[in-house]
């Protein structure tokens, strides 16, 4: 079977091999493909957007990758040409569009329907679902009429980029969920917006494959650092770090060695383009206001086995998100067994079933979210529980082998259909 996936990135492997700018995230692609290739008969192929416009054709560890360039100007009908180009090349039995994000994913869609192959459509984030909670939650009207220069430029910055940048993207968004036979998801939150977008699609569902180094790694609590949080993002405002750092005078006056760990740069780093600015500058602002800078620590950039090693570090970890569908952070977490605490959004609650594998919290509530810190911090017979029911259910969810097994068959019953 020749199987066709289209990435929106490039996996950081990959990357590497051809020395072009490579992504921390999605290790999942690299996961899924190391075992969908294992099954007999399987030759998969993942076509990958280039920003850098890079071309590339190449085999990389038993998979075959190719490049959508990406350049300055780049519009429908230059995708749908490179669509076309790589179909002829491949010649797939059916293709799997992955995300719904970007242009290419609707031109590819497009070129597969014209030449007959079945192709199935899988869900990230769904941008229609998450356009209302681009701002963070954050009272963007009272920071316009504000007179503090910071809230007014983050709350014009932070509005532009929803408006301007954002909702442009879900038009071809809706078009391709609503084009779609199949679709392919894994939370009642991706399929009740698919669903709303497309009642007539056949939906499957298919958890992720994890990368090697989260199921290798394990949390202890004898060798934890007590008071220590881990955070997997905090560079937008959908991903609600604010809320955190609301949070921490409450425990900083409980718990003063308290340190919270967050995985990237600074968001308020000298390096942000200017539309990424504004929540930095609000972000700063308020750490600033707080005095709670000294308790946060941004990791830089970390590999797999990085974060995996912070995540048996820490006391816990916490997903701030305001608006997720089912966030791999929370997934590699409880993998690894370390007490979760998560606001409670999107797929989220799929995951985790609340005061048994993860303690979940309203994301716009800092003082429930301390409270939530509180109970772990203070009880270690509470923090066992927590990490080794997350730990059991992640092992049975995120399994590699059945995963593939059962996407595998996905393909098979597409196929048939």
């Amino acid at each position: 079977m020749n199987i066709l996936w289209t990435a929106n990135l490039i996996p950081r492997g990959v990357a590497e091999s051809l020395s072009v700018k490579s992504d921390v995230l999605g290790g999942w692609v690299e996961a899924m493909a190391s075992r969908l290739k294992q099954i007999d008969g399987v030759h998969l192929t993942i076509a990958c957007k280039s920003d850098t416009g890079a071309d590339f054709d190449v085999e990389y560890d038993g998979v075959r990758y190719c490049s959508i360039p990406y350049r300055k100007g780049t519009d429908f009908s230059a995708l749908s040409a490179v669509c076309d180009v790589i179909t002829e090349k491949v010649r797939p039995h059916i293709v799997q569009i992955e995300g719904t994000e970007f242009l290419h994913a609707k031109a590819m869609l497009i070129t597969a329907k014209k030449k007959g192959i079945p192709a199935v459509v899988s869900l990230q984030g769904i941008l229609n679902g998450q356009y209302g909670y681009q701002c963070g939650l954050l009272p963007i009207d009272d920071m316009m009429l504000s007179c503090d220069p910071v809230s007014v430029f983050s709350a014009l910055t932070l509005h532009f980029r929803k408006t301007r940048w954002y909702a442009p993207r879900m038009k071809p968004e809706r078009e391709l969920i609503a084009d779609a036979r199949f679709i392919l998801g894994r939370t009642t939150w991706d399929r009740a917006h698919s669903y709303a977008l497309n009642p007539d699609a056949k939906y499957y569902s298919v958890a992720r494959v994890l990368r090697p180094a989260f199921y290798e790694e394990r949390w202890s609590i004898e060798t934890m650092q007590r008071h220590a949080l881990y955070v997997g993002n905090s560079y937008y405002a959908l991903k609600g770090f604010h809320f955190l750092v609301e949070a921490l005078p409450e425990l900083i006056r409980e718990y003063p060695d308290i340190t919270v760990y967050v995985a990237g740069h600074k968001p308020f780093g000298e390096n942000r383009s200017p539309l990424k600015k504004g929540y930095g500058a609000y972000l700063k602002k308020r750490i600033d206001r707080l005095g709670v800078g000294s308790h946060i620590v941004f990791t830089g950039t970390l590999n797999a086995e990085e974060v995996a090693g912070m995540l048996s570090r820490v006391n816990a970890y916490v997903l701030t998100s305001v608006a997720e569908n089912s966030p791999n952070t929370l997934a590699e977490a409880m993998l690894v067994g370390t007490p979760c605490i998560s606001s409670y959004v999107g797929g989220a609650p799929d995951m985790a079933k609340d005061g048994e594998e993860a303690l979940f919290y309203r994301s716009d509530d800092p003082a429930l979210l301390a409270w939530c810190v509180k109970r772990i911090f203070d009880d270690d017979a509470t923090a066992l529980m927590l990490s080794e029911n997350a730990r059991n259910k992640a092992r049975v969810t995120h399994d590699a082998e059945h995963n593939a097994e059962t996407l595998y068959h996905v393909y098979l019953d597409i196929l048939h259909s």
